[in-house]
């Protein structure tokens, strides 16, 4: 019946819990008990203090010291106090004028502080005073061996009790961990070897009806259900495995079709390229006639100043035409970071103001004005900002970059180039803010938002043609500034290193 009692997990967890309180109990009244017993022997020196307090008030008035004498033999024998163990009367001087038991001290000491407080006595000095004199002391003092040696047992016993409780403890826990915990100990190291070998086949061999014994048995029939998943798991997998061999077969003839398509496709854009070409050199015969006929025309004579400067501007539109289809092959070449640089020594004030004159009609009709200025002065044809590398790559990189300016600007905007020889860079300034959608991405290719007809590929191959020039192009783009577009030129490019280059041909004549 004892053991069927204590067969539930939770009765042993109640009593373990009992009896540590038990014993926690136990050792605190033990403790208490010997503290109070050894408090009884002790002396209090409050009690003193208040005793002679009391005994120096019953001395009679006027102090007389026979009748002092009598008033003490009678109090004493009165009151019995059992923790005094000396009383007198002494006067100021010292002179003991009666006194009962006997104590090792310093009278002049006590005279002095009125208490003598050490490790084996207590005395305590009260003065008798009379018009403002003293005439005696009345003094009570008591040994405090006892209180001592209380205070050791106290110690000694509180430490036995402690110790004691602790080992009883200790021993009881002992026992209760085989009983109840061990199990528990055998269940984590099934799991810890289940965990390890993956080896589901495993049980714990643990049966009882408390809740341990539930614990094993649900434990038990979860290796069960892992165990018929496992087998589950294992025949799916060989089956994807199957399944994965037929889809990798099935991709490699996709990927076989692929490779055969791309082949076609580079095929067809060889073609492509190859019909381009052709398309090229067909539009490049007709060119001729746009640039032979201006040729002839000059070289007849007989044209107002007028007629030819018109003439000498349809010969020029149409070698860029000429530049612009070359520039196809050009950009391509820069992509793939195979352009050879021809230079030459390219004055970009000038090439500058073609570009402003180029642009005059769209000016007009977007009510937009070009600003060009020079070193923060409006900017004249006597000033000179040379550089080098090729005229025509040079004109289509700040064409680009200036229409964008001007078709992105307000109407009465202005748009502001800036020259600056200091630091060998050319700004080019509007009010307008970039899109955020291609703040990122402003030079990358196709990178376009908001314009109907655009293609993306005028940053872009500005930004080709900047590094080809060995030229950093950057933008940046506020609210409060608007859009600031900067071309720098690296030193060695200046016409201080570009003495010996001859100038570029479209400007000999200019």
């Amino acid at each position: 019946m004892f053991r069927s009692f204590f067969a539930p997990f939770n009765r042993r967890i109640i009593f373990f819990i009992t009896a540590m309180c038990a014993i926690a109990i136990c050792t605190v009244v033990l403790v208490s008990a010997s503290s109070i017993m050894l408090t009884k022997k002790g002396r209090s020196e409050r009690i003193i203090k208040d005793c002679v307090r009391s005994l120096a008030f019953r001395m009679p008035r006027p102090f007389i010291p026979s009748e002092a004498r009598t008033a003490l033999r009678e109090a004493r024998d009165y009151d019995r106090w059992p923790f005094v163990d000396y009383t007198a009367i002494v006067s100021p001087d010292g002179t003991v004028i009666a006194s009962y038991g006997s104590l090792n001290f310093d009278m002049k000491e006590l005279l002095s502080n009125k208490t003598i407080k050490n490790s084996s006595t207590r005395v305590v000095a009260e003065p008798i005073i009379e018009n403002g004199e003293i005439k005696a002391y009345i003094l009570l003092g008591s040994a405090v061996f006892l209180m001592d040696k209380g205070i050791t047992m106290y110690l000694l016993l509180s430490a036995f009790a402690g110790t004691s409780g602790i080992l009883v403890s200790f021993f009881m826990a002992k026992k209760l961990y085989k009983k109840m915990l061990q199990p528990l100990y055998d269940l984590a190291a099934a799991a810890k070897e289940i965990g390890v070998s993956k080896d589901y086949t495993l049980r714990v061999p643990y049966e009882s009806s408390d809740e341990l014994g539930d614990l094993v048995t649900h434990f038990n029939s979860m290796l069960d259900q892992i165990e018929k998943r496992d087998r589950l798991l294992t025949s799916h997998k060989k089956m994807l495995e199957h399944a994965v061999k037929l889809r990798t077969a099935e991709l490699a003839k996709k990927n076989a079709q692929l490779v055969l398509e791309v082949a076609e496709r580079e095929e067809a854009e060889m073609i492509r390229c190859e019909v381009e070409r052709i398309n090229q050199h067909d539009l490049k015969s007709l060119l001729n006639l746009v640039i032979g006929y201006p040729e002839l025309l000059l070289s007849k004579g007989n044209l107002t100043e007028h007629q030819e400067n018109y003439i000498k501007k349809i010969e020029m539109a149409g070698y860029r035409i000429l530049d612009m289809i070359n520039n196809n092959l050009d950009i391509f070449k820069m992509e793939r970071g195979i352009y050879k640089l021809r230079a030459t020594s390219v004055e970009l004030v000038h090439l500058l103001f073609e570009i402003q004159d180029d642009i005059t009609s769209m000016l007009t009709r977007l009510n937009v004005t070009l600003r060009i200025t020079f070193n923060n002065h409006p900017v004249s044809t006597n000033n000179t900002f040379a550089v080098a590398g090729e005229y025509r790559l040079l004109q289509t990189l700040f064409s680009n970059l200036i229409v964008n300016a001007v078709e992105a600007s307000r109407s009465d905007d202005i748009v502001t180039v800036a020259i600056q020889t200091d630091d060998q860079t050319i700004t080019i300034h509007n009010s307008t803010l970039v899109p955020e959608e291609i703040q990122e991405k402003f030079f990358n290719k196709y990178a376009t938002y908001g314009k109907e007809d655009g293609t993306g590929l005028g940053t872009y191959s500005a930004k080709l043609i900047a590094n080809a020039h060995k030229a950093h192009v950057s933008m940046t783009s506020t609210k409060s500034r608007g859009t600031l577009i900067g071309v720098e030129f690296s030193e060695q490019l200046t016409i201080a290193n570009t003495a010996d280059l001859k100038p570029a041909v479209e400007q000999m004549f200019m």
